[in-house]
């Protein structure tokens, strides 16, 4: 059970080394101008594969899913993103179980983000977890974990790529190790949970006041979903590269500064964020320097830090 290209490995994984029975995924969604249906990234391996495909849009008080669940007799129900909650009628069909490849190192980051949230935090360490499915929101029982570390350089594009696979191994050795009875599973300790909320829009718009450091975290994180972007002039201006510079400052945050033939921004605690590249919307990605070449801001201008 998946939807997106992240449980693209694992459905090519499993499918190559067990029988896959049915593929479950989000059904096919208006997409693109003329609104035409757009089916999943699972969707669309599976028919590839010749797999059996289902897209029911809900399980709750499906009777005909459940019983279409039932009859295929499966052993494992594997998840991996599959975006729609499963009643525990259904976790409880499985011979074996419900396992679900989960892209944080469980108890910590529990939900939608975890990849971007590791990220935005600037943890040094990363990676996956197999886990049997319960009621709650990814607290069962862990199976197997794999451990990563995160780059310096490291955003959520690259660790996607990273835990995807990682995950289909992951979930591969579970289910291997576990019909040899040779995994043992563990109680997660919700003392130490963390939880990522869902991404939105509004929490990529920077606050100069945060440290060079931490605007570079966010940088990273949301380089999918949401992206950065500040206010000049009552214009978005969308920020596509940057990195912190070794430079300090005694500016307000936000200040455009030069250095020689860099243009930065002052940030928090006198640290400074060197802008890359930049975007208007619906225009072409310029240097910062070619930006400020052909706009009204200029140095010492301050972008806006409201929030």
């Amino acid at each position: 059970m998946g939807s997106p290209d992240f449980s693209i490995p694992t459905l090519h994984i499993m499918n190559e080394n067990f029988n896959v029975v049915g593929v479950f995924t989000q059904p096919p969604r208006p997409s693109g101008r003329g609104m035409n249906l757009k089916r999943s990234p699972v969707h669309l391996i599976a028919d590839e594969l010749n797999l059996k495909t289902y897209t029911p849009k809900s399980f709750k008080n499906n009777n005909e899913v459940k019983k279409e669940i039932s009859d295929l007799k499966p052993d494992y129900l594997i998840v991996v993103a599959y975006g729609i909650i499963l009643p525990e009628k259904i976790l409880k069909i499985p011979k074996y179980g419900a396992i679900n490849g989960h892209a944080s190192l469980l108890p910590k980051w529990r939900g939608a983000s975890p990849i971007q949230r590791s990220l935005e935090f600037g943890e040094k360490e990363t990676g996956c977890t197999s886990m049997f499915m319960e009621k709650g929101l990814d607290t069962g029982p862990i199976l197997i974990q794999k451990k990563i570390k995160t780059q310096y350089k490291d955003d959520a594009i690259s660790i996607h790529k990273k835990l995807s696979k990682l995950t289909a191994s992951c979930l591969l050795e579970t289910v291997e190790k576990f019909s040899l009875g040779e995994i043992k599973p563990i109680k997660q300790n919700s003392k130490k949970a963390s939880y990522a909320n869902k991404l939105n829009k509004k929490e990529g718009r920077i606050n100069w006041n945060l440290t060079a450091e931490e605007i570079f975290n966010k940088l990273k994180a949301f380089k999918i979903f949401p992206g950065v972007y500040t206010y000049a002039n009552n214009e978005e201006l969308k920020i596509i590269d940057g990195h912190p510079a070794s430079e300090a400052h005694s500016s307000s945050p936000g200040t455009i500064l030069k250095n020689q033939n860099t243009f930065n921004i002052a940030c928090g605690k006198q640290t400074i964020f060197s802008i890359n590249l930049i975007q208007k919307p619906g225009k072409k990605i310029l240097t910062f320097s070619e930006f400020l070449r052909g706009s009204k801001i200029k140095v010492g201008d301050i972008f806006d830090s409201e929030q």
